[in-house]
């Protein structure tokens, strides 16, 4: 069996690239031919040269939000190679894996096609807290009867066929929007949650699979999303230019947002 894993770390963010392998290799289904699909601007990444199975692509920075809102693009420009695989997973690259995941656990099973992950941000929260594109000139706009779960764009994937028609069917749907002038409230992650809508073939992971550094979830983390703050920040990692007001200010913003939500 084999699993292709989609990571992009363009700019700054190949910080993260060393570690996540480490633990992905460690933990992450030890029974299965793990392949790594890299995008990267980096002319070396860590461990490349060792194992045969890491797979460097170049990419150029395409900067915010194209980094993330294009990455069906990205992923899809080696359509041919990715169809080798049985599975293919998208992991946000300051994931990191700290307890070991089996096939069992992770991989869709019966009529299962696709594995979705639920969002941290709106655990226990009701339908209406989700953050769903509420532009109805967006191909991502959900009605406000439409929706049971809120997904996160960081971990998502599937079996190979059916995950690549997934990334064509949001590809189309981003470029209808950019001609016209349209980029949906968050970006890929829209366009996942309304590729999701009204489908039953997916397999849901709690959202222990991607848990936020620092935060207080009544579960242990299977997978951390590492707090960016500690790597200089969405700023710096983005390559933008770092104001200091901003940059404080952000970070009292989200001290707040944490004190409030779990109070």
């Amino acid at each position: 069996m084999k699993i292709g894993i989609l990571y992009i770390c363009t700019g700054k963010y190949s910080i993260f690239w060393k570690d996540f392998y480490l633990s992905m290799e460690e933990k992450f289904i030890s029974d299965v031919e793990k392949h790594y699909f890299v995008f990267t601007d980096n002319p070396t990444i860590d461990f490349e040269n060792e194992n045969r199975r890491i797979h460097r692509i170049y990419q150029r920075d395409l900067g915010w939000p194209d980094n993330t809102l294009m990455r069906f693009n990205t992923f899809l420009q080696i359509e041919e190679e990715l169809l080798n695989m049985d599975y293919l997973f998208f992991f946000n690259a300051n994931l990191i894996i700290k307890e070991k995941i089996t096939s069992e656990e992770f991989l869709p099973t019966g009529n299962e096609n696709l594995v979705a992950t639920l969002h941290p941000g709106f655990y226990n929260k009701n339908r209406k807290k989700f953050t769903y594109e509420n532009n109805r000139k967006s191909t991502a706009f959900i009605n406000k009867n439409e929706g049971e779960h809120y997904f996160a764009g960081g971990l998502n994937g599937g079996k190979t066929a059916d995950f690549i028609e997934a990334m064509k069917t949001m590809r189309d749907n981003v470029d209808i929007d950019k001609k016209n002038n349209i980029i949906a409230k968050w970006h890929d992650e829209s366009h996942w949650n309304k590729y999701l809508i009204n489908r039953s073939n997916i397999k849901i992971l709690p959202p222990s699979y991607l848990y936020p550094e620092g935060w207080k979830l009544p579960f242990p983390p299977i997978i951390l999303i590492r707090d960016k703050n500690k790597y200089g920040g969405h700023a710096l990692l983005r390559n933008e230019k770092v104001n200091k007001f901003k940059v404080y200010y952000s970070k009292i913003k989200n001290k707040l947002y944490k004190i409030i939500k779990f109070n």
